[in-house]
């Protein structure tokens, strides 16, 4: 019993109710959520520039009979790149969808005492 005064006490003194917890765990879920979307978002850049380097020489090599091949696996490496994009962009919103219920549900605990 006395350990548990004690803890309790710990807890109390340096803010760590329960709900601070709670907070905590939830900003800090909040922030790897923000730092991922960082990272799909330089990750998409990326492919945006593939995708812009691969059109462009495609655009270049599609008139010239020796380079038709390459023009066309450039087109394919585009398309690839594009998909790619859409796909990160689909993470990207489960993640702020996923940081949006947080960020309520954070709101409805602070609300409620």
């Amino acid at each position: 019993m006395r350990s548990l005064v004690c803890f309790i006490l710990l807890l109390s003194a340096f803010g760590n109710t329960p709900q601070g917890f709670a907070q905590s765990s939830s900003q800090d879920e909040m922030a790897k959520i923000d730092a991922q979307i960082e990272e799909l978002k330089d990750l998409q850049d990326k492919y945006r520039s593939s995708m812009k380097r691969h059109a462009d020489n495609a655009l270049r090599w599609q008139f010239q009979n020796e380079n038709y091949l390459d023009a066309r696996r450039a087109w394919d490496q585009a398309a690839q790149d594009k998909q790619k994009i859409q796909e990160i962009q689909d993470q990207i919103d489960d993640l702020e969808n996923r940081k949006k219920k947080l960020a309520e549900e954070h709101g409805a605990d602070s609300a409620s005492p």
